[in-house]
């Protein structure tokens, strides 16, 4: 509202102006009181246009949504199976048995798992009961030839289907010419069931040092396309299109940074450009609807900064995304409801560098500054609907990331969700 209202009102100041110079002094005097009044109350309406616009909402996002913290848990470190439970970087929810499932991005170990958690949450007489916290069970996921996945398999994103099986996103790995990825795996056994075909441009591409881009001693390749590290499918979501266990889905995964081709350095303030991508599973083969420009907030000062996870609110386009930083403070996350409608498919644009005029980003809104809750955040990096509280209203769960770190910890958030 506030950029349209300033074009409007530079021409016509501009236009205003010329005239200017072809009036008398006294009609020049009474065009400046004009001029001085526009902008006068354009000063005093715009702070109102906002508020406005804040209250009364863009009718592209869903109205008069309402989130409220309600209390936390910590899951103690433990052991189960052989594995130490941490690393949970994804966390999903059926609604048919009442369990939660958390990915571990252990990577490391060679480890790659899904555990069973039992997160009960009741209440009564107002008051909300959480956990205690369970494991409950253990799957590994396993590639083509039935082993284990473990060392560059870096998984972030976890969602349950309709079906019964569970979809994971990877983040690549770049040093060793890695792509993120989209898997596919048996809720039970863990058998690899398929994997998603991912965009070229996602795809780390190398290139021998030149002079004119490097130093004259540098010898080490120079990417030039491609997720960065660590920076690859960091979330993850589905979205039903019907209610019974056959219908398609709609899969939705986002990288945590730019792309390498889309890094840009014109502002320190300037919003970090990733990438979302819109897929439609159904009969045959899986259809890549769209690609859309996701604008990070902007955080100067970061150590580092990155979309954590989204989560779909409705078959409608419309979407949670937590962003979360480590800035010298700590940890900060923020929770956005963003939405598809009207966003550009750039598909076909191979860089996001520069000043993109045809391309119309992602809107977003802020919903919540978790930082503000009065509670330590932890690296928050999952995020999953439980199950409806008495009075009908959704929950959301956020897990953190505890990197295996003695001074880290498993935090698990629980939220109440009212929206119409």
């Amino acid at each position: 509202m506030g950029y349209r209202w300033s074009v409007w009102l530079g021409s016509a100041s501009v236009l205003l102006g010329r005239t200017a110079r072809r009036l008398s002094q006294r009609s020049l005097r009474q065009l400046s009181r004009l001029l001085f009044f526009v902008f006068l109350c354009w000063g005093l309406l715009l702070p109102f246009s906002q508020v406005a616009s804040a209250q009364e909402g863009d009718r592209r996002f869903r109205q008069n949504l309402c989130i409220e913290y309600l209390t936390s848990l910590e899951l103690p470190s433990q052991s189960f199976e052989g594995t130490t439970v941490g690393g949970l970087s994804a966390l999903t929810y059926d609604p048919k048995t009442g369990q939660f499932y958390a990915l571990s991005d252990d990577h490391g170990s060679g480890q790659a798992r899904i555990y069973e958690l039992n997160l009960p949450i009741t209440q009564a007489d107002g008051a909300t009961e959480f956990g205690p916290a369970e494991v409950k069970g253990l799957i590994r996921p396993k590639d083509s030839e039935g082993q284990p996945y473990g060392g560059s398999f870096d998984p972030e994103g976890l969602a349950l289907t309709p079906q019964g099986s569970f979809f994971v996103s990877t983040e690549g790995e770049p040093s060793q010419g890695l792509p993120p990825g989209l898997f596919e795996f048996d809720r039970v056994s863990g058998d690899l069931l398929r994997e998603l075909r991912v965009p070229e441009k996602f795809v780390p591409v190398f290139q021998a040092p030149s002079d004119e881009a490097t130093q004259p001693s540098s010898t080490e390749p120079v990417q030039i396309q491609g997720v960065q590290s660590n920076q690859g499918f960091e979330s993850l979501s589905l979205s039903a299109t019907g209610m019974a266990p056959g219908e398609p889905v709609r899969l939705f995964a986002a990288t945590e940074g730019p792309l390498v081709q889309d890094k840009t350095a014109t502002s320190i303030n300037a919003a970090p450009r990733d990438r979302l991508l819109h897929y439609y599973l159904g009969e045959g083969r899986p259809l890549l609807v769209a690609e859309h420009l996701y604008p990070l907030e902007p955080l100067p000062g970061s150590v580092f900064h990155g979309l954590s996870e989204i989560l779909a609110l409705d078959g409608e386009g419309h979407f949670l995304g937590l962003e979360r930083a480590l800035t010298p403070l700590g940890f900060d996350a923020k929770l956005f409801q963003f939405t598809l409608a009207g966003a550009t498919d750039i598909s076909g644009t191979e860089s996001l560098r520069g000043t993109l005029v045809d391309i119309e980003p992602i809107q977003k809104q802020l919903l919540l500054h978790l930082n503000e809750l009065g509670i330590g955040l932890d690296n928050l990096e999952g995020m999953s609907w439980g199950p409806r509280l008495p009075d009908g209203s959704r929950s959301l769960l956020l897990i953190s990331d505890d990197n295996f770190k003695s001074f880290q910890k498993t935090q698990i958030l629980l939220f109440k969700v009212d929206a119409t």
